[in-house]
């Protein structure tokens, strides 16, 4: 006798999981449905699913990397084992950095005096669409922090960051400031909320201080924690591989993959091909450097291309194993980085 299905709400609360978690790990392709509804796009689940979803559950609470998640799943016990060995390693030696990195915060902000307010003035649908181009990266779960929007400003100008740890897309605006610098991270109601005043505005006077953001007269801000994106970028190694690639072949051949992940290959030519058929799309474009095949989430690149302005986008690669980083010709200020997927054979 067939297994019954559950529909995707039925199973998350049986297995501990949102719906949009679900949705999540089925685009990473860690927890693919029974089946999907052609006509509705609906998700139906299988009961034999529960236990891969179980083990999901807690390594997503110990804050285990979907990459580690992929060896435990699918490698055998030993494999395994040694994955989550490493991984509560390197877990206790970052707990140890963290501790010591506080206490050396701790001391400055002792020794030193109040921060003065960051001020920052800009022309308001710029920042608009700013906050619209990046928030395509945010988090989709409402209760996860990384569901918001940061606003960052230093003596250069203002950046507008989100990430939901897979990809990170920043665009810097330069501005004249004032102030020690601040920065408040927007839930997504609020920044979208933002984005519509500031349509209306020729000027916007931004003021940040303590993790909230004043905007005539109108505080915004939630209490979270949010990645110190300038260590990230700036701690990025010098990509070896660059592409500049057409757009549109790009979108066309992740459609055309229909699959939750893609191989990207570049070399003489860049071609895109479905790891599970002999499926295969050529890419217009210029590629220097040597040749790297990259697996890429075929949701997670697509949207990274959509937020990219122009025909074109630009391509750096370091290694299949390091985060991608995407720009476009068309606006210098606009960069994207994308996790690539772990090959069984890398």
């Amino acid at each position: 006798m067939d297994e019954p299905l559950l529909t995707i709400g039925a199973f998350a609360r049986a297995v501990g999981l949102t719906a949009s978690a679900l949705r999540h790990y089925d685009e990473c392709g860690l927890l693919v449905p029974a089946e999907v509804d052609a006509g509705t796009g609906y998700r139906y689940y299988t009961p034999d699913l529960a236990d891969r979803a179980r083990l999901i559950v807690g390594m997503r609470e110990a804050g285990v990397p979907i990459e580690t998640m992929r060896v435990v799943l699918d490698s055998s016990a030993a494999e395994a084992r040694a994955a989550l060995v490493a991984f509560l390693e390197e877990q206790t030696a970052r707990t140890g950095r963290a501790e010591d990195a506080v206490r050396g915060v701790l001391a400055v902000v002792d020794a030193g005096p109040a921060a003065r307010p960051a001020l920052v003035e800009l022309p308001g649908p710029v920042l608009a669409a700013a906050i619209r181009q990046v928030r395509q990266a945010a988090e989709s779960d409402p209760a996860s922090e990384l569901a918001s929007v940061l606003v960052d400003v230093d003596e250069d100008g203002v950046d507008v960051v989100a990430t939901n740890r897979y990809w990170m897309a920043v665009r810097v605006l330069p501005a004249a400031a004032e102030g020690d610098g601040g920065r408040a991270v927007l839930s997504l109601p609020d920044a979208a909320a933002l984005a519509d005043r500031l349509d209306a505005l020729t000027t916007a006077e931004l003021r940040i201080a303590d993790g909230t953001l004043t905007l005539a007269g109108q505080e915004l801000g939630r209490d979270a924690t949010y990645p110190a994106h300038r260590l990230v970028l700036a701690g990025l190694e010098p990509g070896v591989t660059h592409a500049v690639l057409s757009k549109a072949d790009l979108l066309a051949g992740l459609d055309a993959a229909a699959y939750a992940e893609v191989d990207l290959f570049l070399g003489d030519h860049a071609r895109l091909r479905s790891p599970h058929t002999a499926e295969q799309s050529g890419v217009r474009g210029v590629v220097t450097g040597p040749p790297v095949r990259l697996r890429l989430g075929t949701a997670l690149f697509g949207r990274a291309l959509a937020a990219c302005l122009g025909d074109e986008v630009q391509l750096a690669v370091t290694a299949p194993d390091r985060p991608v980083v995407v720009t476009s010709p068309y606006q210098p200020g606009f960069t994207a980085l994308i996790m690539p997927v772990r090959h069984p054979g890398d």
